[in-house]
């Protein structure tokens, strides 16, 4: 039975066992020939991307022009280096452009096959989609929460400087309630815009939930950088509310820890930025909160009475 199989698999072309495969699974498959300049991409990418054909004559024009502008220098790069023979595995996340021009996230995988002479010869793997995996987000343009947290894990020394801003959209439930989730979603991206021109060379941006965010410093040595950060992404945002005529007014408020709390591991890290930017909330519109221990050993505190009421109210009612 399988030498059926596999006599029936080596009688098809390459374009058509690409289809087949295809059908059977959610990523779009590729093969490159690296020597030659070609490639064969499954039927399922043209529907989806800016991609002309599956036979794709001419892969370093064809492909640049698909994949995001803000996205190119660093594609170009890791490709000349699997060329080169210094990379023998693709794997990277960028963005590619879809029927509407609008940028997509994917993870783009595969693994360099060498010719006789010990060349490159052929680039092999897949592309997915990730902001279908909450690993990115197709809306703002930002890799989101699982991304974040691979960046923290991927730090080789302990961190001992920076912080880590989680910043929220204030009263955003009534910009969608008052114009719809597409507008709503205009905003998202547009404060994304935002926050990237206030951001330096080392610093990151990740979209978490909804209408929060956070930044990721691990150089800075003064929390004074949180507050002018903070100051200058305020401003952008009130040149966007004027830039749109004033027909959404709204504002962004901060919670910032120390970025050495990852130390303590994802979760705890995580509970505390948000306990800080909802503490930066109840001060008011547009604020910001430096995390304090004793704030949020109080929270605790109080969380574990009022837990304790509570059961011992439904045990009187029991």
């Amino acid at each position: 039975m399988n030498k059926d199989v596999y006599g029936i698999l080596g009688d098809l072309t390459a374009e058509i066992l690409l289809e087949i495969i295809a059908e059977c699974m959610d990523d779009y498959l590729y093969v490159i020939d690296l020597q030659n300049n070609k490639m064969e991409i499954s039927q399922s990418a043209l529907d989806r991307f800016m991609i002309s054909e599956t036979h794709v004559r001419n892969v370093k024009q064809e492909i640049m022009s698909v994949v995001y502008e803000e996205d190119r220098t660093m594609f170009a790069k890791h490709m000349q280096a699997v060329m080169d023979g210094k990379e023998k595995v693709h794997d990277i996340h960028y963005r590619w452009l879809d029927k509407n021009g609008l940028p997509v996230w994917v993870n783009c995988r595969g693994v360099v096959i060498d010719d006789e002479d010990g060349k490159p010869g052929y680039l092999v793997g897949c592309l997915n989609e990730t902001g279908n995996q909450r690993r990115a987000d197709n809306v703002t343009g930002l890799l989101g929460g699982m991304e974040f947290c691979a960046y923290l894990r991927s730090q080789k020394k302990p961190v001992t400087t920076g912080f880590l801003m989680h910043i929220g959209i204030d009263d955003f439930a009534t910009v969608n309630e008052t114009h719809g989730s597409n507008y709503g979603d205009y905003v998202l991206k547009s404060v994304a815009d935002c926050m990237k021109e206030c951001l330096s060379g080392n610093q990151r941006l990740y979209h978490l939930v909804a209408d929060q965010y956070v930044i990721v410093d691990l150089d800075s040595t003064s929390m004074d950088d949180a507050i002018q950060l903070k100051k200058k992404i305020g401003e952008k945002i009130d040149e966007f509310i004027i830039s749109e005529k004033y027909e959404v007014v709204f504002s962004a408020s901060a919670g910032v820890i120390d970025a050495s709390t990852v130390a303590e591991g994802y979760e705890e890290c995580r509970k505390k930025f948000e306990f800080s930017l909802k503490k930066a909330k109840r001060m008011g519109k547009n604020n910001i909160y430096f995390y304090r221990q004793e704030d949020y050993e109080k929270f605790q505190r109080n969380g574990r009475i009022i837990s304790a009421l509570r059961n011992s109210s439904g045990m009187e009612e029991s």
